[in-house]
């Protein structure tokens, strides 16, 4: 059977931008805004856009739709065949011209913009720094950094735990995973903090760009000199050192990915999930139990806690951090052998929507229900196949160690916001979470 192709009409491609395009630029095209965030989610701003997707695949009875998104031809992809098909493909690349005009303001020739040869090139270096797919050659010195960092933030237990805690945890133990133990670089923090700012705003880059990158190129040019280290910023230095980094690879950039994306990561999806288990009573039970029959956390007990991770699954799923994912054609091409896609031509996967399809879902679509997650069909948190996040399985690993570090001390309290399980909203004001550690009885 044949797969059909229909265009949106012009007022149905006019609410696309209303209720996608417009609220991805509010909420932030790089990172989360902060006044937004608030705003968009009391007004139910996910639900929305939803709803109206849903509207959209009810009128037209298809699962396959070109519109305009925002200027550019974009196929609008609903079907879980075609969503894999995409991710499969090599005829496409995730640098369509908004998001590279977003992300190169702060991280030119990263590997998240890039394609051809250069993608290629990049992904390699990538893999090899990052051990893509494994636990990380230097997993038990980053657990140790982790544990460290966690003790000394509630080595005096403190009444409530707010964003600004999980930020500030999130720097020092990002930092150190890629500069080494004890090594911060606070101006960093800040330097970034503007880059990402003016990037959501498509605004050019001030003096904090370069004095952010003479930064990393001191310390890659110290690396190299150095004894070895079990860091991030070594393993660049070495890969360099030995010509496992391409001349178009611009290692520099790279790692000032991961400067954002870790820290961006550690702060979001620990306090989101630490949210979901406060709200679920029999969860936190459940994964504070599985903490304590690991008993010491070494590195490879970290990686063996599954409910933990299933946790962490659950809440990428309900709050899909990357809700767009965007790919371009760089050459014509013919998805599943029927739809004809020229080359520059978009296409759309919302996997926030897809994570909340009933279709795919059924009764867990909108609950957090990490007994239910080994047993679902593909999620796309980190995209998937060829062009999935290099990063995953590091960044899994940080955020179970903090979580398990966390946990293992601690049952925590929701204060606010509220959630309701069983009915999990589609956005939720993380900036303005708190959270109450408590004792064991």
């Amino acid at each position: 059977m044949a797969i059909e192709v229909r265009d949106l009409s012009r007022w149905d491609t006019l609410r696309l931008q209303l209720f996608v395009a417009f609220p991805a630029f509010l909420l932030g095209l790089v990172a989360p805004n902060r006044w937004f965030v608030s705003w968009l989610s009391r007004r139910g701003a996910g639900r929305s856009t939803v709803r109206f997707l849903s509207g959209l695949r009810q009128r037209y009875s298809c699962d396959h739709l070109w519109a305009l998104f925002p200027f550019r031809k974009t196929l609008l992809v609903f079907d879980p065949q075609s969503i894999d098909a995409v991710l499969r493909s090599e005829e496409n690349a995730a640098d369509p011209v908004l998001k590279k005009l977003a992300l190169s303001r702060f991280v030119p020739d990263a590997l998240v913009i890039s394609s051809g040869a250069e993608w290629r090139e990049r992904r390699d270096f990538n893999e090899k720094a990052l051990d893509t797919g494994k636990l990380h050659r230097h997993h038990d010195a980053f657990a140790e950094i982790v544990f460290r960092e966690v003790e000394v933030s509630t080595r005096q237990r403190p009444d409530e735990l707010h964003w600004e805690d999980f930020q500030a945890l999130a720097e020092r133990i990002s930092q150190q995973v890629i500069l080494g133990a004890g090594e911060m670089r606070p101006e960093m923090t800040r330097q970034l903090a503007r880059m990402v700012e003016r990037s959501n705003l498509l605004l050019r880059q001030r003096p904090s760009f370069s004095a952010f990158y003479q930064q990393i190129d001191r310390d890659l040019a110290r690396r190299r000199q150095a004894a070895p280290t079990p860091c991030l910023m070594y393993d660049s230095a070495a890969l360099l050192e030995s010509g496992g980094a391409g001349a178009s690879t611009r290692v520099p950039t790279q790692i000032g990915f991961w400067f954002f994306v870790l820290k961006d990561a550690v702060e979001l999806h620990v306090a989101r999930t630490l949210v979901l288990i406060a709200a679920h009573p029999e969860v936190q039970k459940q994964v504070r139990q599985e903490i304590r029959a690991a008993g010491t956390l070494t590195a490879q007990a970290i990686d063996d806690l599954r409910y933990l991770e299933a946790c962490v699954g659950e809440q990428l799923r309900l709050w899909t951090p990357v809700p767009m994912l965007l790919r371009r054609a760089m050459r014509p091409f013919s998805l599943r052998g029927e739809i004809a896609i020229d080359a520059e031509q978009q296409i759309l996967i919302h996997a926030g929507y897809y994570h909340r399809d009933p279709r795919v879902f059924g009764e867990h679509v909108d609950s957090f229900s990490p007994d239910a997650f080994g047993g679902y069909p593909a999620v796309y948190s980190f995209s998937d196949h060829r062009q999935s996040c290099a990063g995953k399985s590091l960044v899994i690993f940080v955020l179970k160690a903090t979580l398990a570090s966390l946990l293992g001390r601690f049952r925590f309290e929701l204060l606010g916001p509220a959630v309701e399980p069983g009915r999990i909203r589609y956005l939720y004001d993380h900036f303005k979470l708190a959270l109450r550690p408590l004792p064991d009885a």
